[in-house]
């Protein structure tokens, strides 16, 4: 007998399984079965289980790849619109700034307005009583100057004149800077004088800006107004604002 007789005779040999109750050990049923039947039973269910795994993995992996590039594609547009709204928020604020510096010049427009408005006002009435006389007078000392160091102080002065006789006047306005220990110092309004002169109708601004070399900071302003013959008329003492 060749060995592969022996061999499918040995597969296709049939063993008796006996089936016991499992409380009991009563025989239930014998079966008979051989070696060739149970590789065919292995062989089919190795069989099947690669189908499946061969049926499902590829759809499996085009979902999952489907999935991966949805996902991806998610968020190339969620970027998108994060750097769509940055920009648009970067505009808003720069828009917004833009929007309050107009509306900080416009306030200060009105407020200027308004103070020429006053000042007008006060005019018009001063000039119902008769005579010339200093109406109202500021003074504010700068910062520093970078170059030189010297601070600048700017002055600004409205005469009036009242009644239509004579029909205009002239005179000469002088300023004395007063300091904290009693110092004082004339102011030099013109290029060659101390003395600033005027001529109006009805009335005039006198200003301008005074470099200021001492080593002391004035406080006060001491303003005196003069006729065309150089006599005093009549002063008014101010505070200097910014110190």
């Amino acid at each position: 007998m060749s060995i592969w007789r022996r061999a499918v005779r040995q597969l296709f040999k049939p063993y008796q399984l006996m089936l016991l109750e499992p409380q009991g050990g009563k025989t239930v049923k014998n079966v008979r079965v051989n070696q060739a039947s149970l590789l065919i039973i292995v062989l089919i269910i190795a069989v099947g289980s690669g189908a499946l795994v061969w049926f499902y993995a590829p759809r499996q992996s085009a979902d999952m790849s489907a999935r991966y590039y949805q996902l991806q594609q998610q968020n190339h547009d969620l970027r998108d619109q994060i750097a769509t709204g940055e920009g648009e928020l970067t505009v808003a604020k720069e828009q917004i700034t833009g929007l309050k510096d107009e509306l900080q010049a416009s306030q200060e427009q009105v407020e200027e307005l308004q103070k020429s408005r006053t000042v007008y006002e006060s005019i018009l009435e001063a000039r119902k009583a008769k005579g010339v006389r200093i109406l109202k007078a500021s003074a504010r000392m700068g910062q520093a100057d970078a170059a030189s160091g010297h601070r600048q102080l700017s002055y600004s002065i409205v005469l009036v004149k009242g009644g239509n006789y004579p029909r205009s006047v002239s005179g000469s306005v002088h300023v004395e800077a007063l300091g904290p220990d009693k110092q004082r110092v004339a102011l030099k309004l013109d290029d060659k004088r101390t003395d600033q002169r005027y001529r109006m109708d009805t009335h005039t601004f006198l200003e301008g800006n005074v470099i200021w070399e001492q080593d002391w900071t004035p406080v006060k302003l001491d303003i005196t107004r003069m006729n065309s013959r150089g006599a005093e008329r009549d002063s008014m003492i101010i505070n200097v604002e910014g110190n």
